[in-house]
């Protein structure tokens, strides 16, 4: 499967796996959750179950690609994006999904999340507000591509960070940090 994951709507029974694959990560380890125990935990048999589905790592990368479209939703909504609005929707979206974020760091997910971010964020929100862009971030310059990687790789070093420290931090902290992050390093360029 590639890493790009195309959601539009989610079925009911594309619902019922990965809210019954959330609730079963919650009481044993990912890798001891079998497709039947998951199928029968839905209410779903295993045919349903592979008619969505190739692996039980699919669930995952469907929620993580479902959580991603809202979260483009959200910054679609805002309007023109500047480099602190954008971190600040990023950091509230998350801040509002600790609970997931922290079951798969539990789980030793979270690299399911990191794996999916660049392309999705390219996608639905970079060419959403973008028009100009093309489809494919492979089809930018080299310098949009390492920039855009730059950064997103740093949001997102920043967001594990804050999940493995406890998450102490608001949205508003975590922005105002990497905004001084970038402004200490341009000085240090001039």
């Amino acid at each position: 499967m590639t890493n790009y994951v195309r959601i539009n709507k989610l079925s009911k029974a594309q619902q019922a796996f990965t809210s019954a694959l959330l609730d079963l990560m919650k009481k044993k380890p990912y890798k001891d959750i079998t497709v039947s125990e998951l199928s029968e935990y839905c209410g779903y048999d295993r045919r349903t179950y592979y008619r969505y589905f190739k692996t039980m790592d699919d669930v995952i990368r469907l929620h993580c690609a479902y959580l991603l479209k809202e979260m483009a939703e959200i910054m679609i909504a805002k309007g023109v994006l500047t480099p602190e609005t954008g971190f600040l929707s990023y950091f509230e979206f998350w801040d509002r999904h600790r609970d997931f974020l922290n079951l798969l760091d539990h789980q030793g997910l979270l690299y399911f999340l990191g794996e999916l971010q660049d392309s999705l964020l390219y996608q639905q929100v970079g060419l959403s507000m973008h028009s100009d862009l093309p489809d494919e971030l492979s089809d930018t310059s080299e310098f949009s591509q390492f920039a855009f990687h730059f950064m997103l790789g740093g949001v997102w070093s920043s967001l594990v960070f804050w999940v493995r420290s406890g998450m102490k931090q608001s949205p508003e902290q975590l922005t105002k940090h990497i905004l001084n992050s970038l402004t200490e390093m341009a000085k240090l360029i001039k």
